[in-house]
């Protein structure tokens, strides 16, 4: 059985409940709080949330690239979007100044006040010396060109045999010209030296480039030595050969090297006098 103070207690709250339960005004006050809650939840939910979160609302992104930046910005901003711009290097294959990519990408749905990410091609055009790769290995000569910024174009065996097999023997253009970020370079290697003989031929006196054509014509390559006693460019075009090696009329395989060394026809003659045909002491038979 309860006591008697929790009865008393009790039957108080049974009391007051009855109390209001017959009176009208908390009835009223109820009724209000419903209808105030529920106006609200309606009002945040299907009238101010929208407005802030844009729910329902999307723009379908349109495709600005290879337009002109300015157009793409005015385009895109008339449609409530906001605009980024990315600078890239300078891209030959677009137009200077022209969106050249966009995030998000075309035909995306995004919601008005979306910022959208527009890269333009712009910068300058950066110019290269070309290295001088001949000598050099394929791969490093490839490596070095495009540290540059070059393209490749094309390796293509050389049609001259060369002692050092995969080395460069050639490039076009040639080393020291100026070319753009880019640009393209071709590259001939060497296969080994050939299977053929050819027989060395006398090129005393002769200048160095005639010297060098009339051995190429014979599928022979050379290597310019300056003379003790000349000028430091061994290549100058007033060059001319004081001697050669291995000796006129030793035979060769096909891409034998021949040693020629020049004196400036400007400078004093040489002790030595035209034409000494070949070192001495050459061993026979070099090269065979």
């Amino acid at each position: 059985m309860l006591p008697e103070t929790a009865k008393h207690l009790l039957s108080r709250a049974e009391a007051y409940v009855r109390s209001l339960l017959r009176n009208p005004y908390w009835w009223g006050g109820l009724i209000l709080l419903i209808v105030l809650l529920g106006t609200g939840y309606v009002l945040v939910n299907h009238l101010l949330m929208p407005k802030l979160t844009r729910q329902g609302a999307h723009l379908q992104v349109p495709n600005v690239i290879n337009r002109p930046y300015e157009q793409a910005k005015n385009d895109l901003e008339a449609l409530g979007l906001h605009v980024e711009q990315i600078v890239q290097r300078y891209n030959p294959a677009f137009a200077r100044d022209v969106v050249v990519d966009q995030n998000p990408a075309p035909p995306a749905l995004v919601k008005p006040d979306r910022h959208i990410y527009l890269t333009i091609n712009s910068g300058e055009l950066r110019h290269v010396v070309i290295s001088d790769v001949v000598g050099l290995s394929l791969r490093e000569a490839v490596n070095r060109l495009r540290a540059q910024g070059l393209h490749i174009e094309e390796t293509l065996p050389d049609s001259i045999p060369a002692p050092h097999r995969n080395t460069v023997t050639g490039q076009k253009p040639l080393a020291g010209d100026t070319l753009t970020e880019g640009a393209s370079i071709s590259l001939w290697y060497s296969t080994g030296l050939g299977i053929g003989y050819s027989t060395i031929p006398d090129i005393t006196g002769l200048s160095v480039n005639q010297a060098r054509d009339s051995l190429l014509a014979l599928q022979l390559r050379s290597i310019v030595i300056s003379a003790l006693d000349s000028l430091s460019d061994p290549n100058a075009p007033d060059s001319l050969v004081l001697r050669q090696s291995p000796a006129p009329g030793t035979r060769v395989r096909a891409g034998f090297e021949v040693r020629l060394h020049t004196w400036r026809a400007e400078q004093p003659e040489p002790e030595r006098l035209l034409p000494l045909r070949y070192e001495e002491n050459e061993p026979p038979g070099v090269g065979l």
